[in-house]
């Protein structure tokens, strides 16, 4: 056993300090190489609108349905769409109750909608980007840019970066939706009227559809106060004019009971009804019904456009925010003034997978690329939309900006990258301008971006893209082509300058690519090598980075950061402050290692076997981040090898293989198994089984507080599940109060337990996790935490019986292959604590209604807070097991987690490489993900090391006590 102040037991805080600000500086690169800001400023506007050439409409009413589906939009399928009339009834608007546009023969839960898609316009799926949240899907829709990754950690509630959006060029905009979206678009915009319920309204609890009918009746309120106020009667009748309603029933109900729920699919009925509705009070009723509404015929002149579409998709477990086909397929709807009217499939330009594809635009490729990697979804779609006889016309969300914006004849949204979906507009002059002028609004954008690159450039070094030079040429071509009314040239023409001008934007914004992709490379390369100098030399000091061995300061650091820095100032003298921050850890690293080139050589080597088993191990969990159930096979190797190699116990390898087969299982199950409170009620009596077990065989050496917390848990959650259910906010709130109490006191009661061994300090901290981890499980989670725990304990008995030296000389001689195999396994399980539940493509597989236990209220950041915690409890435990394992060893934890450390580092670099920018949406919304977690678990890791340091800092290391 190590004396605690061996030398070998210095807290390496220096160095774990350096490693968290690196990973956490390094994580943003992807940003900087891949997904810079597409913000230019001072773009000047491009004027559509012209005497000779009027646009189609006055006015444009937009409805967006928050977390709507396509495929639950587009099914031909009534289910459940009799719940909402109830909700209408109960909001005192029995007149919208039956659609007289529904048939029996073409069932379907949006027969308004429908009836337009057939009657009265043009249809398609809107393909969302990532991520997909409400925020970043309602910029694309409005402003036609993908929003400003900048904007991903500075504030939730409004967009803390200026974009110019399709209400900004308006009239005048009402505006009547959710407090997250709606007070946005409307900021610093004086002719935009905003009105939005409070934030305490978007409770999980209670009925989510009274949000979308507050929607409706102050719309309905604003024609009541037109009647008897000119000003706004004058203002409602003016030309660019825009409405926009956002409905967040659905993504609420979505959230609180996922997609396939009865609440959600009423609501996808109910917003149907409410968009027919104000439909009919704008444009009177149709031939169909002699419904009449009191302010219908409000607009007498057929110049009204109507959009219908959504921000985002909804996954099966009831989330969002990945690149999973069903969050990134939306509806979109277009009827009304100037829209080209339903066409049959018969004239279709192109079939693709039994749909007939009108998409003549630069948007064709990458709307192709969305449908050949959704197979399945088509497929389905196919079989249950009953739509193929109609012409289908797939956008991308920022299309939808400047189809707005054509509408209307406004000037396209500066920054926009959006192609306008010409098909859904009438053919003729006023199209063919329009795409022109879309042409030449993203020529001069990619012009603005090469004017300001060049002129940031040193003249020897820039690159020009050199396509940008014809287009002045091709737009010239193409006002010419307008005294020949060659719409159809102009329109193929305009295309061409459009990819080339977005090729140029994409050219300008990977820029400094190649050099960001070097300077990254070299800096984990350099840092991997400092670690395995700080562990074959430990201990370690961080300050030897910038020392020499003397104690005097390196001047050459300052030589080679002032170089450098320079050198970056000469080749782009407007570089970000981040990208001096990314140069200066390689500068430093390589510094070091080159002045101690002779000392990090003299180190000794591993073995070439040591090597290739490292190399293979990293692959597989490489692998098992695409495909989960590589981690069951590790598992399985992890749990035979002490059965085949000698020197361990008989009995306790054959519990440990035991163990290692039960963990195997998870992650074999789907991650959107769904809720099922049975299984976990289950789980938590298993644990309260177990919990009983360990107290009367340990007593007194394990507290019995914890079993009565868990106990606690179990009655609180059926309360809490039972009131949720009953939509029963006000007795959801004591249960909510009493499970927050029981989180609390369970976790509170390990700072009142008198001192304990480092085995049964371990035991405890299990046992006081449990009943927080009850609370914030769904389904089978419980079961996991159970069998991962035991599994653990195996591990520390197993390891502690077997007959490997301990090998603490090894703390002077470099890494031995049995660091290695440690390493390696705690990297494993570290793994399978987030893989047994979830999926790496996002937070989002680990569902948002297990915070319904202590929250219900929407609050991002707290149900984000809880969903982190869900998945760093077990990674708290398995790093506390292994702190409890290394020092029963004689082996300090410090030194073998730098090598943990180390092990990562290959990991992050690999998935580097494996970033995307292209694809499908899941393709780069994985790839940014994956290299995005593995980097915050590695800030994380020595977060945990710290957090484990603690809770066992006043336990007994000794080494004679086992767990039996």
């Amino acid at each position: 056993m190590l004396s605690p102040m061996s030398s070998s037991a210095a807290w390496p805080t220096g160095l774990l300090a350096l490693g968290t600000l690196f990973h956490a500086i390094y994580v943003l690169s992807i940003f900087d190489i891949y997904f810079k800001s597409p913000v230019v400023h001072n773009i000047p506007t491009i004027e559509v609108l012209h005497a000779s050439y009027p646009p189609p409409a006055k006015r444009l009413v937009i409805f967006i349905a928050d977390g709507c589906r396509a495929d639950k939009f587009f099914e031909a399928n009534d289910s459940y769409a009799v719940f909402a009339h109830n909700r209408l009834k109960d909001a005192n608007l029995s007149s919208l109750v039956h659609s007289p546009y529904a048939s029996h023969e073409d069932p379907t839960r949006a027969p308004f909608l429908r009836h337009a898609i057939k009657h009265w316009g043009s249809w398609g799926v809107s393909h969302t980007g990532v991520p997909t949240e409400s925020r970043p899907g309602h910029v694309a829709m409005f402003a036609g840019m993908y929003e400003d990754v900048s904007a991903v950690t500075r504030g939730w509630h409004e967009n803390p970066v200026d974009f110019d959006s399709i209400f900004n060029q308006s009239s005048h905009a009402w505006l009547y939706g959710s407090p997250d979206i709606v007070p946005m678009f409307a900021k610093n915009v004086e002719h935009a009227h905003e009105k939005h319920y409070s934030s305490a309204e978007e409770d999980f609890a209670k009925d989510a559809t009274v949000l979308d009918t507050w929607v409706y009746r102050k719309f309905e309120a604003l024609l009541d106060e037109a009647r008897t106020n000119r000003t706004l009667y004058d203002q409602l009748h003016s030309n660019k004019v825009l409405f926009f309603f956002h409905f967040l029933g659905i993504d609420t109900n979505g959230h609180a009971h996922r997609p396939h729920s009865h609440e959600y699919l009423a609501n996808v009925a109910l917003v149907d009804r409410l968009v027919e509705g104000i439909h009919t009070m704008l444009e009177g009723p149709s031939s169909l019904t002699t419904r009449r509404l009191i302010y219908a015929d409000f607009f007498k002149d057929n110049q009204t456009s109507y959009i219908f579409s959504a921000d985002h998709g909804m996954s099966h477990q009831g989330s969002h925010g990945d690149g999973a086909p069903a969050n990134t397929r939306t509806p979109l709807v277009v009827w009304g003034a100037g829209v080209q009217p339903p066409t049959t499939a018969a004239v279709a330009t192109e079939d693709k997978g039994g749909f007939h594809m009108d998409v003549p635009s630069h948007s064709h490729n990458q709307v192709f690329a969305q449908l050949d990697a959704h197979v399945t979804q088509e497929a389905d779609a196919l079989r249950e939309w009953n739509l193929e006889s109609l012409v289908r016309k797939d956008v991308l969300q920022a299309d939808i900006a400047p189809l707005a914006a054509a509408l209307l004849g406004l000037p396209y949204p500066r920054n926009s990258v959006g192609v306008l979906p010409f098909s859904y507009l009438q053919q003729g002059l006023y199209r063919a301008r329009a795409v022109a002028f879309n042409a030449q609004s993203l020529y001069t954008h990619a012009a603005m971006k090469q004017r300001e690159k060049r002129e940031a450039t040193f003249p020897l070094f820039f690159r020009a893209f050199p396509p940008l030079d014809d287009c002045p040429a091709l737009l010239a071509t193409i006002e010419r082509a307008f005294g020949a009314k060659a719409y159809a040239d102009i329109e193929s023409l305009s295309q061409k300058i459009i990819g080339d001008a977005l090729a140029g934007l994409r050219h300008f914004q990977r820029y400094d690519w190649l050099l960001l992709m070097s300077i990254i490379t070299l800096g984990y390369v350099g840092w991997m090598l400092v670690l395995y100098v700080a562990v074959a030399q430990w201990p370690f000091s961080v300050a030897s980075l910038v020392r020499l061995p003397n104690g005097s300061f390196d001047t050459g650091v300052i030589v080679w950061v002032g170089v450098g820095s320079v050198s970056m100032f000469v080749y782009n003298h407007s570089a970000t402050p981040m990208y001096y921050l990314y140069l200066v850890f390689p500068l430093v690293f390589w510094r070091f290692l080159f002045r101690e080139y002779a000392v990090f050589m003299s180190q000794p080597r591993l073995g070439l076997g040591v090597l290739v088993l490292v190399a293979i191990s990293i692959e597989l969990i490489v692998w098992g981040y695409s495909v989960r159930s590589v981690f069951s096979a590790l598992c399985l190797v992890v749990g035979l090898y002490p059965n085949i190699a000698s020197g361990y116990d008989g009995a306790t390898a054959r519990l440990w293989l035991g163990g290692c087969l039960l963990l195997s299982i998870f992650p074999l199950v789907p991650v959107d198994y769904g809720d099922d409170l049975n299984l976990v009620l289950a789980g938590g009596s298993l644990w309260l089984v177990l919990g009983v077990v360990l107290y009367w065989q340990c007593y007194p050496l394990i507290h019995g507080s914890s079993l009565i917390f868990i106990l606690a848990a179990l009655v609180s959650l059926v309360g809490t599940m039972n009131a949720i259910a009953a939509k029963d906010g006000s007795a959801a709130v004591g249960w909510i109060y009493s499970n927050w109490i029981i989180a609390v006191g369970s976790f509170g009661s390990l700072f009142v337990i008198p001192h304990q061994t480092l085995q049964y300090r371990l035991m405890q901290i299990m046992l006081a996790v449990s009943p927080f981890f009850l609370l914030l499980s769904i389904s089978y989670e419980v079961f996991f935490y159970a069998f991962f725990c035991l599994t653990l304990l195996l591990w520390i008995r197993l390891e502690n019986k077997s007959s490997k030296p301990s090998s603490t000389a090894s703390f002077t001689s470099g890494v031995s292959a049995e660091d290695v195999r440690l390493a390696l396994w705690y990297l494993v399980f570290f793994k399978l604590s987030f893989f047994a539940t979830g999926n790496i493509a996002s937070m989002s597989s680990f569902e948002i209604s297990s915070t319904f236990r202590f929250v219900t209220v929407f609050n991002p950041f707290i149900m984000g807070g809880l969903l982190v915690l869900k998945i760093l409890l077990p990674m708290v435990i398995v790093t506390c097991a292994f702190h409890v394992l290394l020092t029963l060893r004689g082996r300090h934890p410090n030194r073998l987690f730098l090598l943990v450390v180390l092990l990562s580092d290959i990991l992050a670099l690999h998935f580097f490489f494996l970033v995307r920018d292209e694809g499908s949406w899941k393709e780069i919304g994985n790839s940014i993900s994956i290299f995005g977690i593995v980097n915050i678990k590695m800030v994380f890791i020595p977060l945990l090391l710290a957090l484990a340091k603690a809770c066992f800092q006043d336990a007994k290391s000794t080494s004679d006590l086992h767990i039996d």
